[in-house]
């Protein structure tokens, strides 16, 4: 039964407000209910966003629900103010309560992560019922290219889980003709598409491709066909964005993690793109993934596409699990559309000589200048900075810090050592072992690596593009070479002629599904070059576990994820079991476990001990009833006021470190 609030003696009767309260405390998440004031009643709806009394406080809150009657016999306060429209439909409110329940949170945290916030005169505007736009049908038969050669073809209701392939032309971090034309044969007449990317990247390639087939961003004054959805908006375009999105008056609707719970009329297809990317790992509780998310919007009969150039065990989970099937291009399709894969074995690099062990060794060298006089070429580097390592010139030891022992690594050219874990300066640093006073730079950082490429080819243009020194737009760079750091590789016109990926490797620290992560990072990159028929090849170069060399020379990224999701079932790790993180006191983490039915070794639960709780991993059938335990656990310590809120925090399907 809903709570209500004894602030006012009993009133005159009206409809009711069933609301979600703005508040940290996890004793606050229910419903509260609220009398509609008379001059409210047109106004207040499902989805408005309401402002209410809560213990002498005027707190926001969002309506859920509108009753004739509260089945409370006491009286309630009243709505104090509202929006002039309601922000969510019926529909988003089910979708918020339903994702928070499943991550153990609050429904107001998930509603605050889908809508922007409110403007005040963008609510002002008329938003009459969208009429039919003949553009979509024109946009339709422009098609791009042979989509179910490419290995994406989806009907109403889909569930795919896809291996795409990088467009011919333009080459992008997304491809673009192959999404928007599923989004386009998904909407008809009435019904609305959404695809997910990245980032702004993304953003502008999928927009790119829309524009190309006579389809615009929708704007407060002029209208059109696509609704875009990025954070570096004003708030005024972000919100009529949004809006324009969930009235039905773009129904195509572009944009990065949030667009993943937008509201739409009518949803035919939502295309979630590199979904193993990290960026979908939502930061803020109750920390929800955006696939999972799509996953979840699929239960309403929507068609999902989950993809990437490489994907996720998580993804191949639901392939394995029959939720979804998976739509992989042929090898001969493959071989068309990709670069030639050369990973230097160690083998090659002892053959070589002295410049087979360089960090550009003497072939992809030679490769790589060759190809200069076909287009611009790319170097990348997996660290940013300087140097984050050195050894002794002389006698090869590790150069550490005196007073800690840490690694010791370079800001810049010619600035004094520092030690990597405390910050130590190491100034007139000597080797212990043979006192030496010169340095050997190992993992070298793009700074570095830049300063000796532009030394080792003088004359030739040369572009760094890594969120420190700034990201390059995508076909900003015509000639020369490019030295970016992962994900800040920029896309250019017709592709590179020649990628050498420098100190390629996986991290021992790294984690869970390490080898898949480093697969996606050079996959996503080699999609920016040239077919092999046109010329376009790949050079990596470092040491690589055997699974992540296997799916990079051969571009079988989902033959490395299926390996990965058959080595996590033995030893019960996700996706085969859900992980909760558990954290607070001991005493409590323990009580809330035992409440909870979670013994370790019991029922198909392992309990990890973890300084700031635990980590426990629950067989997917009763994962929801624990999580839902916990959140009743955690509710009942809120309610005891003080700090009791804090004791307890959960973190659903969290990465798991080992």
């Amino acid at each position: 039964m809903a709570k209500r609030q004894r602030d006012e003696p009993p009133e005159e009767t009206g409809p009711v407000a069933r609301v979600r309260v703005d508040s940290p405390l996890p004793h606050l998440d229910q419903a509260w209910d609220y009398r509609v004031p008379e001059k409210l009643v047109d106004t207040v709806k499902i989805g408005s966003r309401v402002r209410v009394l809560m213990n002498g406080k005027l707190v926001s809150a969002v309506v859920t629900d509108v009753l004739e009657e509260s089945d409370f016999d006491g009286a309630l306060a009243k709505v104090q103010s509202s929006s002039k429209m309601p922000s969510f439909t019926a529909d988003a409110v089910a979708l918020a309560q339903h994702v928070a329940r499943r991550y153990g949170g609050s429904t107001w945290d998930v509603l605050r992560l889908m809508a922007p916030p409110r403007v005040l005169a963008v609510e002002k505007r008329e938003w009459p019922s969208p009429e039919p736009d003949p553009a979509y049908a024109k946009a339709r038969a422009l098609t791009a290219h042979d989509l179910v050669g490419a290995g994406l073809s989806v009907g109403p209701g889909d569930r795919v889980v896809w291996q795409g392939l990088p467009d011919e032309n333009p080459r992008t971090s997304v491809p673009a003709q192959a999404l928007v034309e599923a989004a386009l044969q998904a909407v008809g007449e009435t019904a609305s598409a959404i695809l997910v990317v990245p980032d702004a990247r993304g953003i502008r390639a999928v927009l790119a491709e829309c524009e190309r087939r006579g389809l615009a961003r929708w704007t407060s004054r002029a209208g059109g066909q696509v609704a875009v959805l990025d954070s570096d908006d004003g708030p005024t375009q972000r919100f009529g964005s949004y809006l324009a999105a969930m009235h039905g008056h773009a129904r195509i609707v572009v944009g990065t993690r949030p667009a993943v719970m937008q509201p739409v009329p009518q949803l035919a297809l939502l295309a979630l793109w590199d979904e193993a990317n990290t960026v979908y790992e939502e930061l803020h509780a109750p920390y929800l993934h955006a696939r999972t998310v799509a996953a979840m919007r699929a239960e309403d009969g929507s068609a999902v596409v989950i993809g990437g150039y490489a994907l996720s065990a998580d993804a191949t989970a639901l392939v394995e699990n029959g939720w979804a099937r998976a739509a992989v291009p042929s090898r001969d399709v493959v071989r068309d559309a990709v670069p030639a894969m050369d990973v230097m074995t160690a083998e090659r690099r002892e053959a070589e000589g002295p410049s087979g062990w360089h960090w550009m060794p003497g072939s992809a060298w030679r490769s790589l200048t060759k190809a200069l006089e076909s287009g611009p070429v790319a170097v990348m580097v997996p660290r940013a900075g300087y140097v984050h390592a050195a050894a002794c010139a002389t006698c090869d030891a590790w150069a550490v810090c005196r007073q800690c022992e840490s690694p010791l690594a370079l800001a810049s050219a010619g600035a004094d050592p520092v030690c990597v874990e405390n910050k130590h300066p190491q100034p007139d640093w000597h080797c212990p072992e043979c006192h030496g006073n010169r340095l050997k730079h190992l993992r070298q950082g793009i700074e570095r690596i830049a300063e000796q490429l532009s030394r080792m080819a003088p004359g030739v243009p040369l572009t760094v593009s890594s969120a420190a020194t700034g990201v390059v737009d995508d076909h900003a760079v015509t000639e020369g070479i490019v030295v970016a750091t992962p994900a800040a590789l920029p896309a250019v016109e017709g592709g590179y002629a020649h990628l050498v990926v420098v100190d390629a490797g996986v991290p021992a620290h790294a984690g869970l599904g390490a080898e898949l992560r480093a697969v996606r990072w050079w996959l996503n990159a080699s999609a920016l070059v040239r077919s092999r028929s046109d010329g376009g090849a790949v050079t990596v170069v470092g040491e690589l576990p055997d699974v992540t060399r296997r799916a990079l020379s051969t571009w079988s990224p989902v033959d490395a994820a299926r390996a990965e999701y058959a080595e996590r079932a033995p030893l019960g790790f996700p996706p085969h079991r859900r992980h909760v993180h558990v954290s607070g006191d001991q005493w409590t983490v323990d009580g809330a476990l035992r409440d909870a039915g979670v013994r370790d070794g019991h029922d198909g639960a392992t309990v990890i001990p973890r300084p700031d709780g635990a980590s426990v991993l629950v067989p997917r059938g009763r994962a929801q009833a624990v999580v839902d335990a916990l959140r009743v656990t955690q509710q009942r310590l809120s309610a005891g006021g003080g700090k009791a809120g804090e004791q307890l925090r959960l973190k659903v399907d969290g990465p798991l470190d080992l």
